[in-house]
Protein backbone atom coordinates (compact mmCIF):
# COMPACT_ATOMS: atom_id res chain seq x y z
CA UNK A 1 0.00 0.00 0.00
CA UNK A 2 1.25 3.51 -0.89
CA UNK A 3 1.69 5.94 1.87
CA UNK A 4 2.48 9.42 2.05
CA UNK A 5 5.69 10.71 3.06
CA UNK A 6 5.72 12.40 6.18
CA UNK A 7 7.79 15.25 4.80
CA UNK A 8 5.37 15.82 2.03
CA UNK A 9 2.83 16.41 4.63
CA UNK A 10 4.45 18.55 6.57
CA UNK A 11 4.98 20.51 3.46
CA UNK A 12 1.37 20.25 2.65
CA UNK A 13 0.45 21.27 6.22
CA UNK A 14 3.33 24.32 6.10
CA UNK A 15 1.60 25.46 2.67
CA UNK A 16 -2.03 25.60 3.50
CA UNK A 17 -1.51 27.22 6.56
CA UNK A 18 0.79 30.15 4.90
CA UNK A 19 -2.13 30.48 2.60
CA UNK A 20 -4.76 30.78 5.00
CA UNK A 21 -3.10 33.11 7.26
CA UNK A 22 -1.99 35.33 4.16
CA UNK A 23 -5.46 35.25 2.36
CA UNK A 24 -8.09 34.96 5.26
CA UNK A 25 -9.65 32.49 3.41
CA UNK A 26 -11.91 30.57 5.62
CA UNK A 27 -11.78 27.42 3.09
CA UNK A 28 -8.14 27.21 3.99
CA UNK A 29 -8.34 27.14 7.34
CA UNK A 30 -10.98 24.82 7.54
CA UNK A 31 -8.73 22.44 5.59
CA UNK A 32 -5.66 23.35 7.38
CA UNK A 33 -7.17 21.86 10.86
CA UNK A 34 -8.55 18.98 9.01
CA UNK A 35 -5.28 18.02 7.68
CA UNK A 36 -4.11 18.32 10.93
CA UNK A 37 -6.44 16.45 12.65
CA UNK A 38 -5.99 13.63 10.08
CA UNK A 39 -2.54 13.31 10.76
CA UNK A 40 -2.81 13.20 14.59
CA UNK A 41 -5.67 10.64 14.57
CA UNK A 42 -2.85 8.60 12.28
CA UNK A 43 -0.09 9.18 14.40
CA UNK A 44 -1.98 8.31 17.23
CA UNK A 45 -3.55 5.53 15.63
CA UNK A 46 -0.05 3.53 14.85
CA UNK A 47 1.34 4.37 18.41
CA UNK A 48 -1.63 2.54 20.10
CA UNK A 49 -1.49 -0.51 17.56
CA UNK A 50 1.03 -2.74 19.44
CA UNK A 51 -0.25 -2.01 22.96
CA UNK A 52 -1.34 -4.50 24.34
CA UNK A 53 -0.37 -6.89 21.83
CA UNK A 54 1.67 -10.18 22.52
CA UNK A 55 2.98 -12.25 20.02
CA UNK A 56 4.04 -15.93 20.50
CA UNK A 57 5.83 -17.90 17.92
CA UNK A 58 6.63 -21.30 19.41
CA UNK A 59 9.60 -22.54 17.95
CA UNK A 60 9.01 -24.51 14.81
CA UNK A 61 10.44 -28.36 13.77
CA UNK A 62 14.09 -27.61 12.00
CA UNK A 63 14.58 -31.46 11.06
CA UNK A 64 12.11 -32.49 8.70
CA UNK A 65 12.23 -34.83 5.14
CA UNK A 66 10.83 -34.41 1.76
CA UNK A 67 7.25 -35.00 1.60
CA UNK A 68 7.14 -33.87 5.16
CA UNK A 69 4.41 -31.03 6.30
CA UNK A 70 5.68 -28.32 8.29
CA UNK A 71 3.08 -26.81 10.69
CA UNK A 72 3.63 -23.36 11.62
CA UNK A 73 1.47 -21.63 14.42
CA UNK A 74 1.81 -17.83 15.44
CA UNK A 75 -0.39 -16.49 17.70
CA UNK A 76 -1.88 -12.82 17.95
CA UNK A 77 -3.82 -11.85 21.62
CA UNK A 78 -4.72 -8.53 22.39
CA UNK A 79 -4.81 -7.75 25.96
CA UNK A 80 -6.21 -3.79 25.35
CA UNK A 81 -9.64 -2.65 24.88
CA UNK A 82 -8.46 -1.26 21.74
CA UNK A 83 -8.85 -3.42 18.09
CA UNK A 84 -5.69 -4.08 16.56
CA UNK A 85 -6.86 -3.72 12.51
CA UNK A 86 -4.97 -3.79 9.70
CA UNK A 87 -1.75 -6.14 11.05
CA UNK A 88 0.28 -7.14 7.93
CA UNK A 89 2.30 -10.01 9.03
CA UNK A 90 5.31 -11.34 7.12
CA UNK A 91 7.45 -13.82 7.74
CA UNK A 92 11.32 -13.65 6.43
CA UNK A 93 12.66 -17.36 4.57
CA UNK A 94 13.08 -18.85 1.62
CA UNK A 95 11.69 -22.24 1.91
CA UNK A 96 10.03 -22.57 -1.46
CA UNK A 97 5.99 -22.70 -1.90
CA UNK A 98 6.12 -21.23 1.97
CA UNK A 99 3.15 -18.59 2.51
CA UNK A 100 4.64 -15.71 4.10
CA UNK A 101 2.53 -12.79 4.11
CA UNK A 102 -1.29 -12.41 5.28
CA UNK A 103 -3.76 -9.17 7.00
CA UNK A 104 -5.32 -9.85 9.90
CA UNK A 105 -7.59 -8.29 12.71
CA UNK A 106 -7.30 -8.60 16.32
CA UNK A 107 -10.32 -7.05 17.99
CA UNK A 108 -10.15 -6.06 22.14
CA UNK A 109 -9.51 -8.95 24.73
CA UNK A 110 -9.23 -11.85 21.85
CA UNK A 111 -6.65 -14.07 20.71
CA UNK A 112 -5.92 -14.95 16.90
CA UNK A 113 -3.72 -17.84 15.49
CA UNK A 114 -2.30 -17.97 12.08
CA UNK A 115 -1.59 -21.91 10.97
CA UNK A 116 0.79 -22.61 7.98
CA UNK A 117 1.34 -25.92 6.17
CA UNK A 118 4.15 -25.82 4.02
CA UNK A 119 4.94 -28.77 2.28
CA UNK A 120 8.71 -29.82 2.21
CA UNK A 121 9.89 -30.47 -1.50
CA UNK A 122 12.23 -29.51 -1.53
CA UNK A 123 15.84 -31.12 0.21
CA UNK A 124 18.76 -28.20 1.31
CA UNK A 125 18.89 -25.58 4.13
CA UNK A 126 16.57 -22.91 4.54
CA UNK A 127 15.83 -19.71 6.48
CA UNK A 128 13.09 -19.17 8.48
CA UNK A 129 12.05 -16.16 10.11
CA UNK A 130 12.47 -13.59 11.84
CA UNK A 131 8.39 -12.53 12.25
CA UNK A 132 7.66 -8.56 10.97
CA UNK A 133 4.39 -7.48 12.16
CA UNK A 134 3.70 -4.04 10.49
CA UNK A 135 1.05 -1.72 11.99
CA UNK A 136 -0.48 1.13 9.37
CA UNK A 137 -3.28 3.97 9.84
CA UNK A 138 -6.32 4.00 7.74
CA UNK A 139 -4.90 7.10 5.74
CA UNK A 140 -1.78 5.40 4.92
CA UNK A 141 0.24 7.82 6.65
CA UNK A 142 2.27 6.33 9.40
CA UNK A 143 3.21 3.03 9.72
CA UNK A 144 5.38 1.05 12.15
CA UNK A 145 7.34 -2.18 12.22
CA UNK A 146 8.12 -4.68 15.13
CA UNK A 147 10.47 -7.87 14.69
CA UNK A 148 9.45 -10.68 16.71
CA UNK A 149 11.77 -13.63 17.17
CA UNK A 150 14.94 -14.86 15.16
CA UNK A 151 15.99 -16.40 12.05
CA UNK A 152 16.06 -20.31 11.96
CA UNK A 153 17.58 -22.52 9.81
CA UNK A 154 15.91 -25.06 8.25
CA UNK A 155 17.36 -28.61 7.02
CA UNK A 156 15.24 -30.90 4.62
CA UNK A 157 16.43 -34.12 4.79
CA UNK A 158 15.99 -36.52 1.22
CA UNK A 159 12.97 -38.79 1.49
CA UNK A 160 13.41 -42.07 2.19
CA UNK A 161 12.19 -45.33 1.02
CA UNK A 162 10.88 -48.67 1.96
CA UNK A 163 13.44 -51.02 0.42
CA UNK A 164 12.64 -55.21 0.96
CA UNK A 165 15.82 -56.52 0.04
CA UNK A 166 19.04 -55.19 -1.44
CA UNK A 167 21.77 -57.24 -3.06
CA UNK A 168 25.57 -56.35 -1.83
CA UNK A 169 28.19 -58.39 -2.95
CA UNK A 170 31.05 -58.26 -0.68
CA UNK A 171 34.64 -58.18 -1.39
CA UNK A 172 35.40 -61.30 0.71
CA UNK A 173 33.95 -62.77 3.74
CA UNK A 174 36.29 -62.61 6.64
CA UNK A 175 35.66 -66.41 7.90
CA UNK A 176 35.78 -69.83 6.89
CA UNK A 177 38.80 -71.01 4.86
CA UNK A 178 39.19 -67.28 3.58
CA UNK A 179 40.89 -66.10 7.21
CA UNK A 180 40.90 -69.21 9.11
CA UNK A 181 40.42 -66.73 12.51
CA UNK A 182 38.26 -67.64 15.35
CA UNK A 183 36.21 -65.28 17.52
CA UNK A 184 34.86 -65.89 21.37
CA UNK A 185 31.87 -63.84 20.11
CA UNK A 186 28.54 -65.66 19.60
CA UNK A 187 27.23 -65.83 15.94
CA UNK A 188 25.57 -67.71 14.11
CA UNK A 189 28.80 -68.68 12.00
CA UNK A 190 30.02 -71.83 13.94
CA UNK A 191 32.98 -73.41 12.18
CA UNK A 192 33.97 -76.14 14.37
CA UNK A 193 33.86 -78.04 17.70
CA UNK A 194 36.94 -77.99 20.43
CA UNK A 195 37.32 -79.52 24.00
CA UNK A 196 35.84 -77.88 27.12
CA UNK A 197 38.62 -75.05 28.75
CA UNK A 198 37.98 -73.68 31.84
CA UNK A 199 36.33 -70.19 31.91
CA UNK A 200 34.25 -70.99 28.53
CA UNK A 201 30.66 -70.26 28.97
CA UNK A 202 28.22 -72.96 29.05
CA UNK A 203 25.71 -70.83 26.21
CA UNK A 204 28.75 -72.31 23.85
CA UNK A 205 28.51 -75.66 24.74
CA UNK A 206 27.40 -77.85 21.61
CA UNK A 207 25.43 -80.66 23.42
CA UNK A 208 25.06 -82.80 20.32
CA UNK A 209 28.98 -83.37 20.24
CA UNK A 210 28.88 -83.22 23.64
CA UNK A 211 26.45 -86.52 23.88
CA UNK A 212 29.10 -87.98 20.88
CA UNK A 213 32.15 -87.40 21.90
CA UNK A 214 30.98 -88.23 25.62
CA UNK A 215 32.81 -84.92 27.12
CA UNK A 216 32.28 -81.07 27.22
CA UNK A 217 32.67 -79.56 23.83
CA UNK A 218 32.24 -76.01 22.97
CA UNK A 219 31.86 -74.13 19.38
CA UNK A 220 34.10 -71.85 17.65
CA UNK A 221 33.01 -69.27 15.66
CA UNK A 222 34.11 -67.73 12.81
CA UNK A 223 34.22 -63.77 12.44
CA UNK A 224 30.78 -62.79 11.53
CA UNK A 225 31.55 -62.29 7.36
CA UNK A 226 29.81 -58.46 7.21
CA UNK A 227 31.99 -55.97 5.23
CA UNK A 228 31.76 -52.47 5.22
CA UNK A 229 29.36 -51.08 3.15
CA UNK A 230 30.83 -47.75 0.81
CA UNK A 231 28.14 -45.84 -0.86
CA UNK A 232 29.73 -43.77 -3.78
CA UNK A 233 27.11 -40.97 -5.23
CA UNK A 234 27.95 -39.87 -8.50
CA UNK A 235 27.72 -36.21 -9.11
CA UNK A 236 29.45 -34.55 -11.65
CA UNK A 237 26.94 -32.40 -13.83
CA UNK A 238 28.63 -34.28 -17.08
CA UNK A 239 25.71 -37.03 -16.83
CA UNK A 240 22.85 -35.48 -15.03
CA UNK A 241 19.52 -34.09 -16.00
CA UNK A 242 18.55 -31.58 -13.05
CA UNK A 243 14.96 -31.16 -14.68
CA UNK A 244 13.25 -34.08 -17.30
CA UNK A 245 12.47 -32.47 -20.68
CA UNK A 246 9.23 -31.64 -21.36
CA UNK A 247 8.43 -34.86 -23.61
CA UNK A 248 9.89 -37.28 -20.40
CA UNK A 249 8.08 -34.88 -17.29
CA UNK A 250 6.53 -37.54 -15.48
CA UNK A 251 2.89 -36.52 -13.73
CA UNK A 252 3.74 -34.90 -9.99
CA UNK A 253 3.09 -37.69 -7.41
CA UNK A 254 2.56 -36.43 -3.71
CA UNK A 255 3.96 -39.75 -2.27
CA UNK A 256 7.60 -39.54 -4.59
CA UNK A 257 9.35 -36.61 -4.61
CA UNK A 258 12.17 -37.46 -6.79
CA UNK A 259 10.33 -37.45 -10.03
CA UNK A 260 11.63 -35.47 -13.06
CA UNK A 261 15.72 -35.33 -12.07
CA UNK A 262 18.13 -37.63 -12.05
CA UNK A 263 19.99 -35.59 -8.44
CA UNK A 264 16.79 -36.19 -6.68
CA UNK A 265 16.44 -39.80 -8.09
CA UNK A 266 20.45 -40.48 -7.01
CA UNK A 267 20.23 -38.78 -3.54
CA UNK A 268 16.92 -40.69 -2.71
CA UNK A 269 18.35 -43.80 -3.61
CA UNK A 270 21.29 -43.33 -1.54
CA UNK A 271 19.43 -42.06 1.17
CA UNK A 272 16.96 -45.31 1.23
CA UNK A 273 20.08 -48.00 0.99
CA UNK A 274 21.81 -46.19 3.92
CA UNK A 275 18.76 -46.71 5.81
CA UNK A 276 18.25 -50.32 4.72
CA UNK A 277 21.65 -50.71 5.37
CA UNK A 278 22.37 -49.46 8.94
CA UNK A 279 18.79 -51.27 9.67
CA UNK A 280 20.46 -54.28 9.30
CA UNK A 281 23.29 -53.51 11.30
CA UNK A 282 25.97 -52.72 8.38
CA UNK A 283 28.44 -50.17 9.05
CA UNK A 284 27.96 -47.56 5.98
CA UNK A 285 30.01 -44.92 4.61
CA UNK A 286 29.45 -42.25 2.18
CA UNK A 287 31.70 -40.99 -0.25
CA UNK A 288 30.61 -38.50 -2.78
CA UNK A 289 32.13 -35.41 -5.03
CA UNK A 290 30.48 -32.54 -6.31
CA UNK A 291 32.01 -28.42 -5.63
CA UNK A 292 33.42 -30.01 -2.57
CA UNK A 293 34.34 -33.39 -1.75
CA UNK A 294 32.78 -35.19 1.56
CA UNK A 295 33.70 -38.34 2.82
CA UNK A 296 31.46 -40.55 6.17
CA UNK A 297 33.60 -42.92 7.09
CA UNK A 298 31.97 -46.24 8.18
CA UNK A 299 29.83 -46.50 10.80
CA UNK A 300 26.62 -48.41 11.93
CA UNK A 301 23.90 -46.79 14.39
CA UNK A 302 21.23 -44.00 14.48
CA UNK A 303 23.83 -41.37 14.28
CA UNK A 304 25.53 -42.59 11.09
CA UNK A 305 22.35 -42.42 8.98
CA UNK A 306 22.17 -38.71 10.80
CA UNK A 307 25.77 -37.86 9.48
CA UNK A 308 24.86 -39.36 6.33
CA UNK A 309 21.43 -37.10 6.03
CA UNK A 310 23.34 -33.87 7.26
CA UNK A 311 25.44 -34.47 3.73
CA UNK A 312 23.03 -35.71 1.16
CA UNK A 313 20.93 -32.09 2.38
CA UNK A 314 23.63 -30.29 0.82
CA UNK A 315 24.90 -31.78 -1.95
CA UNK A 316 24.14 -31.11 -5.59
CA UNK A 317 25.86 -31.38 -8.97
CA UNK A 318 28.86 -29.82 -9.79
CA UNK A 319 31.94 -29.56 -12.10
CA UNK A 320 34.03 -31.64 -9.61
CA UNK A 321 35.66 -34.84 -10.82
CA UNK A 322 34.79 -37.79 -12.67
CA UNK A 323 33.27 -41.13 -11.16
CA UNK A 324 36.75 -43.17 -12.08
CA UNK A 325 38.81 -40.23 -10.36
CA UNK A 326 36.72 -40.26 -7.44
CA UNK A 327 37.13 -44.13 -7.27
CA UNK A 328 40.76 -43.54 -7.97
CA UNK A 329 41.40 -41.10 -5.26
CA UNK A 330 39.57 -43.31 -2.30
CA UNK A 331 41.65 -46.18 -2.65
CA UNK A 332 43.17 -45.44 0.67
CA UNK A 333 39.92 -45.39 1.95
CA UNK A 334 38.94 -49.38 0.77
CA UNK A 335 40.65 -51.04 3.91
CA UNK A 336 39.74 -54.37 5.08
CA UNK A 337 36.56 -55.46 4.10
CA UNK A 338 34.20 -53.81 2.31
CA UNK A 339 31.98 -53.48 -0.45
CA UNK A 340 30.82 -50.14 -2.76
CA UNK A 341 27.66 -49.11 -4.01
CA UNK A 342 28.35 -47.04 -6.59
CA UNK A 343 24.91 -44.60 -7.72
CA UNK A 344 25.60 -42.54 -11.09
CA UNK A 345 24.02 -41.77 -14.36
CA UNK A 346 27.26 -42.48 -16.11
CA UNK A 347 26.93 -45.06 -18.34
CA UNK A 348 30.00 -44.87 -20.24
CA UNK A 349 31.59 -47.65 -18.30
CA UNK A 350 35.15 -46.10 -17.78
CA UNK A 351 34.77 -45.61 -14.12
CA UNK A 352 34.91 -49.16 -13.78
CA UNK A 353 39.02 -49.20 -14.19
CA UNK A 354 38.77 -47.11 -10.96
CA UNK A 355 37.45 -50.43 -8.85
CA UNK A 356 40.93 -51.89 -10.01
CA UNK A 357 42.92 -53.73 -7.08
CA UNK A 358 46.10 -54.35 -9.16
CA UNK A 359 47.08 -57.85 -11.59
CA UNK A 360 43.66 -57.65 -13.33
CA UNK A 361 41.73 -58.02 -10.56
CA UNK A 362 38.50 -55.55 -9.59
CA UNK A 363 36.54 -54.90 -6.48
CA UNK A 364 32.95 -56.30 -6.36
CA UNK A 365 30.40 -54.17 -6.92
CA UNK A 366 26.59 -52.48 -6.97
CA UNK A 367 25.44 -50.29 -9.16
CA UNK A 368 22.43 -48.28 -9.58
CA UNK A 369 22.19 -46.93 -12.65
CA UNK A 370 19.94 -43.82 -13.10
CA UNK A 371 18.93 -43.89 -17.08
CA UNK A 372 19.63 -39.85 -18.09
CA UNK A 373 17.98 -40.80 -21.67
CA UNK A 374 14.64 -41.52 -19.88
CA UNK A 375 14.95 -37.80 -18.18
CA UNK A 376 15.90 -36.07 -21.43
CA UNK A 377 16.15 -38.29 -25.00
CA UNK A 378 19.36 -35.72 -25.98
CA UNK A 379 21.06 -37.61 -23.33
CA UNK A 380 23.07 -40.38 -24.43
CA UNK A 381 21.74 -43.89 -25.30
CA UNK A 382 22.83 -46.72 -22.20
CA UNK A 383 25.47 -48.84 -22.90
CA UNK A 384 24.54 -52.16 -20.50
CA UNK A 385 26.94 -54.28 -21.95
CA UNK A 386 30.19 -54.88 -19.26
CA UNK A 387 33.13 -57.04 -19.06
CA UNK A 388 32.98 -59.77 -17.32
CA UNK A 389 36.34 -60.64 -16.86
CA UNK A 390 37.03 -57.03 -15.33
CA UNK A 391 34.64 -57.19 -12.98
CA UNK A 392 31.21 -58.70 -11.08
CA UNK A 393 28.28 -56.84 -10.53
CA UNK A 394 24.93 -56.79 -9.47
CA UNK A 395 23.03 -53.98 -11.65
CA UNK A 396 19.92 -52.38 -10.50
CA UNK A 397 18.74 -49.27 -13.48
CA UNK A 398 16.34 -46.56 -12.39
CA UNK A 399 14.05 -44.43 -15.03
CA UNK A 400 12.22 -41.53 -14.21
CA UNK A 401 8.82 -42.65 -13.34
CA UNK A 402 10.28 -45.62 -11.54
CA UNK A 403 9.14 -46.11 -8.54
CA UNK A 404 12.53 -46.35 -6.17
CA UNK A 405 11.18 -48.79 -3.29
CA UNK A 406 10.22 -51.44 -5.50
CA UNK A 407 12.88 -51.18 -8.32
CA UNK A 408 15.27 -51.34 -5.26
CA UNK A 409 13.43 -54.39 -3.44
CA UNK A 410 12.58 -56.54 -5.96
CA UNK A 411 14.09 -60.33 -6.95
CA UNK A 412 16.55 -60.47 -9.75
CA UNK A 413 15.07 -60.41 -12.51
CA UNK A 414 16.07 -59.61 -16.52
CA UNK A 415 17.03 -56.35 -18.03
CA UNK A 416 15.21 -55.88 -21.09
CA UNK A 417 15.96 -52.88 -23.12
CA UNK A 418 12.41 -52.41 -24.51
CA UNK A 419 10.40 -53.68 -21.53
CA UNK A 420 11.35 -52.47 -17.69
CA UNK A 421 14.28 -52.19 -15.77
CA UNK A 422 14.62 -54.63 -13.04
CA UNK A 423 17.85 -56.13 -11.85
CA UNK A 424 20.29 -57.89 -13.34
CA UNK A 425 23.09 -59.92 -12.13
CA UNK A 426 26.39 -59.98 -14.30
Amino acid sequence: MSRISPAVLGLLLITVGLAAVSTGWRLLFVLFWLILGVTAVAWLWVVLAFRGLKVVRPEPTLRVQVGDVLRERVSFINTSRIPKLWLEVHDGGDLPGRDTGSVITVPSKTERRWWRRTVCERRGVYRLGPLTVTASDPFGIFSRTIQIGRSHELVIYPQIVTISDFRVPALELPGGSITQKRTFQANPYASSVRDYNPGDSLSHVSWKATARHQRLMVKEFEFDPVSDVWLVLDLNRRWHVPTASHECHVRDDPSRRYLNSTVEYAVTAASSLASYLLERGRSVGLITWSKDRYVVLPDRGIKQLWKILDVLALVDVGSGPSLKDVLIHSQPLFAGNYSIVVITPDISREWVSGLALGRGRYVQFAEVIIESRSFDKRAPRPAYSLNTSAARSVTYVLRNGDDISYMLGEPSLSYSRSGDARRRVI
